[in-house]
């Protein structure tokens, strides 16, 4: 040790507190100035940009040493070529900033904010226009940057000669005063309107016709990008910061917004806002900002069927994509395994691996090391008993060391899983080679939990016993994670049944199989008579129960081997299959229509009856090609549906 002579020591002192005086100074005026940036909002404030005002006002935008300007816009007012020119550094847009790369416009989207877009067409009850086709001829209000509702009417088999066009508004008196018979608005938004009104409403989703895109997204410019790539990635993170508070603080956000940025909406309209976003966007199971390169290539093929891009249009120039570790980073923590995990797991082995073999460190410090790893490990002799087991491990499966060791590994497997378990070990031992997989495991308390295995082989010094080091993970909430996300993306969150996308990616299916056993399959397009007049009297929610019990009979009515989607609103698709001849279909059909027609209990008062009008076409007898298909059993409903009316009316 070096010893300082007095002198030596009063100076080392005299230059410490200095530094201890002068360092706060100079921090302070060191502190880096906020780099001063706009964004260009796509509407006027509400909530449909409550994370950036969330990020401005809990600070996240000037930890990020930014000074954001966040500016409203107004009919006529195009975010994306305020941004283009240079008058903002980001901007907010719709999935159609896709045209805009395709034009030259060179934007960069950052995020996703609306896993589902909330553009819909929505018409009055009372003008009778309670279908999408009986649109034609009539007037339509469709706002600019609006693309994925053409393709819904293109979908459809309509252009926009179909309708008498009309300019947007933006004002709903319109509407309620028949200046137009259809217009296009925010699902999370006007509706709230037509609801305090009580005016009874049909909503037109794209999503009826398979028509997905994502909603709001904030984007950039390459040239912002390359000159700043910092402070495009501190903006992006800090408005992500913000997404997450604000849809966690909702409450708090709508109180912030009406005080400080517009009254322009009550706080209960700023509140349905809220929840209308919350079920567009999923926080719990999708992170804000998680976009999909497959699912923006879906959109750009979209666009190519309009006529809008060429058939292979690149989408990736248009994603921000310079970061994805940082993104695989936050998917693993809700949902999938990342490179960096299997990484880290499996340099442990490796470690664990080296150090037994050539036992380079003491045994004190590779227990340490192997007590205290973040996963569970555990070493197997050649029998696959216990000799190790961590500290992870005692948290993961309840049992401790002391309980478990000598004790055979199969203590923690459930019976019915034993077997399947025990050839891995077996595989392990006689290929000597790293084996994966997955299996249920018995916790001391009984509960059965879901582990992913790593179990690599190993001998000792002298090359005469076997073992095996065992690394697992409990992936439960993971795998539970995954099943949500699925069913929010192919099911119908109302009925459970398969939505519009699944049901016809199965008719596909159906028909290729029907093809190959040229057999016969019959598909069933199914309309409910008289729910409108269910909705109107008894409200929505009255009718959304009635949906409910008409998809379960109709799941109850089908054979094993069949299936039954919604398309949207009250009508539904059903495909069987190997149904031999039209009578046998029809037969199936009577059954459906009798299940359908018995009483439905809708509340503790209300016991009402309904009726199904179906349409059915058979493949191959009335066509090959799925559209063609489709239109003919939708077709032949419509027959029916004008049958039973002429009945009902006859018995009047």
């Amino acid at each position: 040790m070096i010893q300082l002579s007095p002198p030596k020591k009063d100076i080392i002192y005299l230059i410490i507190s200095f530094l201890l005086i002068a360092l706060p100074d100079l921090a302070v005026s060191a502190a880096p100035q906020l780099d001063p940036v706009t964004l260009q909002l796509k509407w006027k404030h509400q909530f449909q940009f409550a994370g950036y005002y969330a990020a401005q006002e809990k600070g996240f935008y000037r930890e990020a040493g930014l000074d954001v300007t966040i500016i409203e816009a107004a009919p006529g007012v195009d975010s994306t070529q305020e941004v283009v020119a240079g008058r903002a550094q980001f901007g907010i847009g719709t999935s159609e900033l896709i045209l805009n790369r395709y034009r030259g416009d060179p934007v960069i989207v950052l995020g996703v904010i609306f896993q589902h877009s909330p553009l819909s067409l929505v018409t009055l009850s009372d003008s009778g226009i309670n279908h999408i086709h009986k649109l034609v001829g009539h007037h339509v209000m469709i706002e600019p940057s609006s693309a994925e509702l053409l393709a819904y009417l293109y979908q459809e088999g309509f252009t926009q000669k179909a309708f008498v066009m009309q300019h947007h508004s933006f004002d709903l008196n319109d509407l309620l005063n028949g200046k137009t018979d259809a217009m296009s608005i925010y699902s999370t938004d006007e509706l709230y309107q037509l609801q305090q009104l009580e005016h009874a409403y049909n909503l037109f989703s794209p999503r009826m016709s398979g028509i997905d895109f994502y909603g709001d997204n904030f984007f950039t410019t390459e040239n912002e990008l390359e000159q700043h790539p910092q402070r495009v990635k501190a903006f992006r993170e800090a408005t992500l910061h913000g997404w997450r508070y604000a849809m966690q603080n909702s409450d708090e956000i709508v109180q912030l917004i009406y005080q400080k940025y517009t009254q322009r909406h009550t706080l209960a309209h700023l509140q349905f806002e809220a929840q209308a976003m919350h079920d567009l966007m999923q926080p719990e199971l999708i992170d804000p900002g998680y976009m999909n390169v497959g699912r923006w290539q879906h959109i750009a093929q979209t666009y190519h069927y309009l006529g809008m891009l060429p058939e292979h249009f690149d989408v990736t120039k248009l994603l921000y994509l310079s970061n994805p570790d940082l993104d695989l980073k936050q998917l693993k923590i809700k949902f999938y395994y990342t490179a960096a995990i299997l990484l880290v797991s499996s340099l442990i082995i490796l470690v664990l691996f080296y150090f037994y073999r050539k036992a380079k460190i003491s045994e004190a410090r590779l227990n340490t090391m192997f007590n205290h790893a973040p996963l569970v490990l555990i070493i197997l002799n050649d029998k696959n008993h216990i000799l190790k087991w961590n500290f992870e491990a005692e948290k993961t499966f309840l049992w401790k060391a002391n309980e478990v060791l000598g004790k055979n590994v199969l203590l923690v497997v459930p019976i019915g899983e034993q077997d399947a378990v025990q050839k891995v070990f077996a595989a392990v031992h006689r290929e000597q080679q790293v084996v994966y997989h997955e299996n249920l495991n018995l916790k001391k308390d009984g509960q059965k939990i879901l582990c992913e295995w790593i179990n690599a082989p190993f001998k000792s010094q002298s090359e005469e016993s076997n073992f095996i080091i065992c690394m697992a993970r409990d992936i439960t909430e993971k795998k539970a994670l995954e099943k949500k996300l699925e069913q929010a993306a192919l099911y119908d969150n109302l009925t459970a049944l398969p939505n519009r996308a699944l049901i016809l990616e199965k008719l596909k299916k159906a028909l290729a199989l029907a093809a190959r056993n040229q057999a016969k399959l019959a598909l069933l397009f199914c309309d409910l008579d008289g729910f409108k007049e269910v909705n109107d009297s008894l409200g929505h929610k009255a009718g959304d129960v009635l949906l409910q019990i008409v998809a379960k009979r109709l799941l109850q009515t089908i054979r094993e081997m069949d299936d039954v989607g919604r398309l949207g609103g009250d009508e539904f698709l059903i495909i069987l299959q190997d149904v031999g001849s039209l009578e046998n279909a029809q037969k199936i059909v009577d059954k459906l229509c009798e299940a359908v027609a018995q009483p439905c209990q809708l509340n503790s008062e209300e016991l009402i009856t309904i009726h199904a009008s179906i349409g059915v076409s058979i493949y191959p007898d009335d066509a090959i090609d799925f559209d063609a298909l489709i239109h003919q059993s939708d077709k032949k409903m419509y027959q029916t549906k004008l049958k039973n009316k002429a009945i009902k009316n006859a018995y009047v």
